[in-house]
């Protein structure tokens, strides 16, 4: 069936899948709807198919076979048999707060018992990521001898060789892209490498820190279980970071959400009870919006430390105390992000017909200014670069974010001379620039915006550009981002009969899901529309009652319902100001995702409107 006009314009809808495949799939003991989701999910052969759903631990890659890992252990082996200083260094997002934990934890039952085992996580504002040449001297004066950092220092070439000025060796395991130069530390784990043969590029940094306690546990002949303890930190990690769950990613968090659900480690449970979530009912979505975001508020607003001890003390009263610390962090975060959102929305209201928000203020708080600017660019759907001016150094820090069509770190190097520092990628980057030239700044990107910009300035023969080590630009969780939004309609229902419970849980099967394993979403065309009312605590949302009737004769009633028949409710999440288009609208087209609370004892399904239109003849 084709979509609507009006849906037309922002949606597709993958190809069907051929019948052999099907009759394959359903030998194989799959149901269709699952071979269909797999195969629009690029898993296209019915052996890994199956692979998938089974989500094997045993399946998974041997650690050894990524690049560096055996020098890597025998490095570590050496140092834990001499006692040397250990240091982990980690960076201050959720990922690099947990790998950090992970590593730290496996390094802290390995070690000997008078050893010393240490960590350092960089602080957002004043170090930036990545290693830095005070933290060094700083772990060179408490005796380290050995760094092994998690999800940073890929880029960090002069720092690395500055450490072994010092005698310090490094050991990096990273999942970021390495520039062409790499750093010439001891052992450099990492998938991304051009010499790197392992795949496994949708690891992120917990995965990778992960992957080397996988090797030496192994090396020390401790037990799977011991292993499979860790994955509660991998999927907290992974999730938070938004990567792919394909591969060896789909599997450990499949597996790490139940060793989530029945963890022993006192941070976790703290952590859980004070989200307002139910141990054994944690799914992926309560940690993209429930425990990333305290996680992360620990960086954004204070030291990113703070969530490192709670990951690693099995101390229940001090774990209590850290996630009360936590959530009191979130909280002011969420209130801070909402001031400075008003004050952006009134500056970007100045100037509606730019076709790039660029917005500035004293002091705005820089912890928080890459989610206002992701915000805003929701709100919007134009690219947004919001800025916080210091008058004292007369500079001031850009984070930027920027929807699909608009390349933001290729309109920032086009004006790269003038920038101290910038990085990140398509849609989100970070930079530094003087004040007394951002409106330079905004004259750019806006004339970038119409023209397509001028050369890159690295093709300018004899132009210096600046350092872009040291920017961050962390992944961010958002139910509503346009930018976010899957734009694939899985299938289409026509019987809509398979509307059940029964359905929902076939399709679970194929879960976690999120990035690189979406959420599915259907389209069901031409049902009528019952009723369309707001809902929910500010009448933001708006509720459909769906049936279907006999409407332009009896042949449009599909067989497998009968007539005057309600499918479940729909919920149109802040889609109460639309509320006036249906006003005596009987039929619609709606894409949507199904919903459930879980519960066999009283199974209940409803359907997560993510677009509605009147049904072509009623437009």
């Amino acid at each position: 069936m084709e979509l609507s006009p009006h849906l037309a314009d922002t949606w597709e809808v993958y190809p069907e899948l051929s019948k052999e495949l099907f009759l394959a799939a359903k030998a194989a003991g799959l149901e269709p709807i699952q071979a269909q989701l797999l195969s629009n999910r690029g898993i296209k052969s019915v052996e890994d198919m199956t692979s998938f759903i089974r989500a094997a631990y045993e399946d998974t890659r041997d650690p050894l076979d990524l690049i560096d890992m055996p020098r890597a252990v025998t490095r570590i082996q050496r140092a834990l048999a001499d006692q040397e200083h250990i240091t982990v260094y980690g960076d201050y997002d959720a990922d690099g707060v947990t790998s950090s934990a992970l590593l730290y934890r496996a390094l802290r039952k390995l070690k000997q018992t008078n050893s010393i085992l240490d960590y350092h996580i960089p602080h957002r504002l004043k170090d930036g990521c990545g290693l830095n040449l005070a933290a060094l001297d700083m772990l060179k004066a408490r005796g380290t001898s050995l760094i092994i950092t998690t999800d940073c220092a890929s880029s960090d070439v002069a720092q690395v060789a500055y450490a072994r000025q010092l005698g310090i060796d490094v050991i990096i395991t990273d999942h970021h892209h390495p520039p062409v130069e790499l750093p010439q530390a001891y052992a450099m784990v990492n998938p991304w490498r051009p010499d790197c043969s392992y795949g496994g590029h949708y690891l992120c940094g917990v995965g990778i820190a992960f992957k080397l306690t996988q090797a030496l546990y192994r090396a020390y002949k401790r037990t799977k279980e011991e292993e499979l303890e860790l994955l509660d930190l991998v999927a907290i990690g992974t999730v938070a970071d938004i990567a792919p769950l394909l591969g060896e990613n789909h599997t450990y968090v499949r597996i790490g959400l139940d060793r989530l659900n029945a963890t022993n480690k006192p941070g976790l449970r703290a952590l859980i009870r004070n989200a307002n979530l139910q141990s054994g009912k944690v799914r992926e979505r309560d940690i993209a919006f429930g425990i990333a975001p305290c996680i992360n508020a620990a960086g954004r607003m204070k030291e990113a430390s703070i969530a490192f001890e709670l990951m690693i003390t099995d101390d229940i009263q001090e774990a209590n105390t850290i996630a009360e610390e936590l959530r009191q962090l979130n909280m002011q975060r969420q209130q801070e992000t909402e001031t400075l959102m008003n004050n952006v929305r009134e500056q970007a209201a100045l100037h509606p017909e730019h076709a790039v928000i660029v917005v500035n203020g004293k002091h705005w708080h820089e912890g928080i200014i890459g989610l206002v600017a992701g915000k805003l660019a929701e709100e919007s759907d134009k690219p947004v670069l919001v800025l916080s001016d210091d008058p004292e150094t007369q500079r001031s820090r850009g984070s930027a974010r920027s929807q699909k069509g608009f390349n933001i770190i290729e309109a920032l190097s086009g004006f790269a001379t003038r920038l101290e520092r910038y990085g990140g990628h398509a849609q989100a980057a970070g930079f530094t620039i003087r004040s007394e030239r951002i409106e330079e700044l905004r004259a750019h990107v806006l004339s970038w915006q119409e023209n397509g910009g001028p050369p890159h300035p690295a093709l300018i023969e004899g132009t210096t550009l600046p350092d872009p080590t040291g920017i961050v630009t962390e992944q961010e969780s958002s139910e509503t981002a346009p930018s976010m939004m899957p734009k694939m309609i899985d299938l289409t229902f026509t019987k809509t009969a398979l509307l059940t419970y029964e359905t929902y849980k076939k399709i679970r099967v194929l879960g976690p899901f999120g990035a690189g394993n979406p959420d599915p979403v259907f389209q069901l065309q031409h049902v009528n529309l019952l009723e369309a009312r707001t809902s929910g605590p500010n009448r933001q949302n708006l509720l459909l009652r769906l049936g279907v009737t006999k409407g332009n004769g009896e042949s449009s009633l599909p067989r497998s319902l009968t007539r005057g028949e309600q499918l479940p409710r729909g919920t149109y999440t802040r889609g109460a100001s639309e509320l006036p288009r249906f006003k005596n609208v009987e039929y619609v087209d709606i894409i949507f995702r199904i919903a459930s609370s879980e519960d066999d004892a009283r199974p209940e399904i409803w359907l997560k409107i993510l677009a509605v239109e009147p049904s072509p003849a009623e437009a």
